[in-house]
């Protein structure tokens, strides 16, 4: 059941604001500040070091996501813990105020679900809903809940590029040095999401079911599977660079290439994918310089904003380009070759036919042989005779032989 909303008078807002985001996160927590030099700088912590911070100071910021490592990167995330809507409503006409209560009468658990907490930022406002955590692997569904709520919002001045799953946003008790104002938490609704809960009360059409109906699929749909595809290639680049323990002379630019290309369509931030990628590439054990990366990269993101899809390969064209070889896509998720991908089909219904037997209480074929050759050891043991083993296990000479010439190999 559904707690009625509370309205927050703390003053230690900033303990109270992250416990309300991270209480029990596992990951890593980016924590980043940009001095008035507009210089950005940021660092990792547990939630429990978290919340140690002062955060009584100008322009300091969180991750709504937490990662496995003190990376910010989407291929780092760990757990997917809230959903979230930046409102720049400073350029939308209307106070804050307005937009509150027409938000409370038009839209909260009507449109878009009630927000856990409403802050407000300094010259805007931030809708925060509190999710279970879900890893990486739930992100193209994080990605659609996103979209989703930005499209409802985006006349109250919902920011596209405040959309990832790795974004930062200000902290409550923090001061906004553009408003010169303290950042505050206005309302919070004690309730925690899930992802499917807002998934079905709100987007129906990306039901599994509903996706696999004859006919082309909707927007919204198409939309969201080729998020996942993008997504999956994207880990799979960085899975290539570990197998390969960074050393990718000769194919640097093509992975920075693809890395860039998918990430600005799976974030829509040009500005992030480059940061990304810049990253990545201090990874590899021989970097290319800045301005190397910069133009050797450049036309993914012009192909990005021209909405072309000429860059749009085929896995085929993908190992070959970056001579994956067999050993290599038994770790990728995306980027495997038929082959593969038949190889992980037979393997699926191998295991689920085993599971199907062992729900029945049958034995497959192979488990039947190993526990015949353990009878006959058992049998042999005991001082029967060859012929009355056989008799009394139903088995013929030939079968009885194969399995003895198999008990003295596993014996020497």
């Amino acid at each position: 059941m559904r707690s009625t909303v509370e309205v927050v008078d703390n003053i230690d807002e900033s303990i109270e604001y992250i416990d309300t985001v991270h209480g029990d996160s596992k990951g890593w927590i980016t924590k980043a500040e940009i001095s008035k030099l507009k210089d950005f700088r940021q660092w990792h912590y547990r939630v429990e070091d978290l919340l140690k911070q002062d955060f009584n100071k100008e322009d300091v910021y969180i991750s709504m996501s937490t990662f496995y490592k003190p990376m910010r990167r989407i291929e780092t995330i760990k757990e997917l813990t809230n959903n979230f809507i930046d409102l720049d409503t400073y350029k939308t006409g209307f106070t804050k105020t307005q937009i509150l209560m027409n938000l409370e009468e038009n839209y909260f658990n009507k449109l878009i679900p009630r927000p856990n907490l409403i802050i407000d930022s300094g010259r805007g406002l931030a809708l925060i809903w509190n999710i279970e955590k879900v890893p990486h692997m739930a992100l193209p569904l994080w990605k659609a809940v996103q979209e989703y709520l930005y499209s409802q919002l985006k006349e109250f001045g919902a920011d596209r590029k405040a959309l990832d799953a790795t974004r930062i946003l200000r902290v409550a008790g923090s001061i906004n040095s553009k408003s010169g104002t303290r950042v505050t938490i206005l309302e919070r609704y004690d309730y925690k999401y899930t992802l499917r809960e807002i998934q079905s009360e709100f987007l129906p059409d990306l039901n599994e079911d509903r996706q696999k109906r004859k006919g082309r699929p909707k927007k919204l749909v198409y939309i969201h599977r080729e998020r996942s595809l993008y997504q999956g290639r994207i880990l799979d680049l960085v899975k290539l660079c570990e197998l390969r323990n960074y050393d990718v002379k000769g194919q640097r630019e093509t992975i920075l290439f693809l890395y860039r290309y998918y990430l600005c369509y799976f974030y829509e931030d040009e500005k992030k994918a480059l940061e990304d990628v810049l990253e990545l590439n201090m990874e590899f054990i021989q970097p290319l310089s800045e301005k190397e990366v910069i133009n050797a990269t450049g036309s993914a993101e012009k192909v990005f904003k021209a909405k072309d899809k000429q860059y749009k390969y085929k896995n085929e064209t993908l190992i070959d380009l970056l001579e994956i070889s067999e050993y290599e896509q038994t770790h990728m998720k995306i980027i495997i070759s038929k082959e593969e991908y038949k190889r992980r089909d037979n393997e699926r219904n191998k295991k689920n036919y085993q599971e199907r037997l062992k729900a029945q209480g049958k034995l497959s074929e192979k488990e039947k042989i190993s526990q015949r050759r353990n009878q006959i050891k058992d049998l042999l043991a005991e001082g029967l005779k060859r012929k009355e083993i056989c008799e009394n296990l139903k088995i013929s000479i030939k079968t009885y032989k194969r399995d003895i010439q198999f008990i003295k190999k596993q014996g020497k």
